[in-house]
């Protein structure tokens, strides 16, 4: 007779120590602010080390232009400026997001249009999205959750269709690839996210930062002027006539990344490579143990596209009906009570839910229902992304590990096969 689910009261299938075991190199990172702080090099960016995390993320990732800067919320700003959004202009993004993701096309006035989730990939559909395109849209503006790469063949073929510039949210996508070329390297502008510590962070930390990658010359110089007020030689950097008439104060706001950050991120980016390998690994290994499983299958990958979820963690669909009608709440409770971390059910934010788009909220910047520019937000409710809003209570998610104890992943996987063989013990 199979052991007793632990929510009833049986023994826990996982008895080891299910932590992360990989642990950062903090000596190497003290190392590297101290040394600055030594130098008293604490503020500037295009040169010593600043200039150095651009040049290698630059040649680790393959393209042309890198820029720093102080957020990844700053570097999808510089990007949707790069693409000429202004006000009234429209860009098309998944429902299923983050408002830092669009912000700053947001606050330039821009309009947000949403799309659907593909539902078995979780990322952005290409085809809701062509939907959704007016003579208005300017930009399309996909996010690869997770570290998962959206489907940048139909994205692009989209792109070029309808004279688009695609801005990525690679936020989670550090190392991520799609058909073996590594994302900032594939589409037309990627912007990357720098929070927080490694690991746990984004895959590339170094407490607050981001990046701007693109193989475009006049995106780059359009970022470039846009962020970087007093960057050393920006000017003559310039090759557009237009923009070579500004002064080194260029158009004067300051997102430059912080030097101490960019000295974090060179010793993050070194562990990247085994970080990436190691955590996928770790993950197809789990996966091939519950393959076939009924009620929980993971997220499907588009098959051009590699990467881990070093950030947000592997998701499962879960599927009630092929469980007796078990709730999903119910099946975590039995899996985080087995030891194992299960999180769920539950999406990233619902976008046009947000108060924004749902009420009046004059004075907030104009009258009645509008955003920044005075420029009229569209109207959205309960109902207008089913598919999207449908899958809120069917995703459950595991962090996923670099390096786990000796016989963590087996034990993690026999927790899945107890619950589910023995779910109807909790019907």
């Amino acid at each position: 007779m199979a052991e007793q689910l632990a929510v009833l009261g049986g023994a826990k299938a996982i008895t080891v120590d299910g932590s992360e075991q990989w642990k950062r190199p903090v000596e190497e990172e003290k190392a590297a602010v101290c040394e600055l702080i030594d130098e008293g090099f604490l503020s500037g960016s295009g040169s010593g080390v600043p200039k150095a995390f651009e040049d290698r993320f630059r040649e680790y990732i393959g393209c042309e232009y890198v820029l720093t800067t102080s957020h990844g919320n700053t570097a999808l700003a510089s990007g949707f400026f790069a693409a000429g959004l202004g006000p009234g202009d429209e860009f098309i993004g998944p429902t299923i997001g983050y408002i830092g993701s669009y912000a700053g096309a947001l606050h330039m006035g821009a309009v947000p249009v949403f799309c659907e989730i593909d539902p078995e990939t979780l990322l952005m559909d290409p085809a809701d999205a062509e939907k959704r395109i007016t003579p208005r849209t300017r930009a399309l503006a996909p996010i690869h959750t997770g570290g998962r790469v959206c489907d940048m063949d139909a994205l692009l073929a989209l792109a070029e269709k309808h004279d688009l510039v695609v801005v990525e949210d690679a936020a989670h996508a550090h190392g991520s690839e799609w058909d073996g070329v590594k994302i900032g390297n594939v589409g037309h502008i990627a912007c990357f996210s720098m929070q927080g510590t490694t690991p746990g962070g984004k895959p590339v930390a170094g407490g607050e930062a981001g990046i701007v990658a693109t193989n475009d010359r006049e995106l780059y110089e359009r970022a470039l002027i846009y962020c970087h007020l007093h960057r050393p030689g920006a000017v003559d950097e310039l090759t557009n006539p237009v923009y070579r008439q500004l002064d080194p104060q260029l158009l004067g706001l300051k997102f430059r990344a912080h030097p101490l950050a960019m000295a974090l991120g060179l010793v993050s980016l070194n562990s990247l490579p085994y970080r990436l390998a190691s955590f996928a690994e770790n993950r197809d290994a789990l996966l091939r143990k519950i393959e076939g499983l009924p009620g929980v299958r993971p997220a499907r990958n588009y098959p051009k596209a590699t990467g881990a979820e070093l950030y947000g963690g592997i998701r499962f669909l879960y599927d009630p009906e092929a469980l007796s009608g078990l709730p999903a709440a119910k099946f975590v409770e039995a899996m985080r009570a087995e030891g194992a971390p299960i999180r769920g059910p539950g999406l990233s934010h619902v976008e046009h839910l947000r108060a924004i788009y749902t009420k009046d909220l004059p004075g907030l910047w104009g009258k009645g229902h509008c955003g920044p520019a005075d420029t009229p937000l569209p109207r959205y409710a309960e109902g207008d992304f089913p598919v999207s809003e449908g899958l809120r209570g069917r995703v459950l998610s595991y962090p996923g590990r670099i390096e786990a104890a000796e016989g963590f992943i087996d034990q993690l996987a026999a927790a899945f096969k107890k619950v589910v063989i023995q779910h109807k013990e909790l019907l």
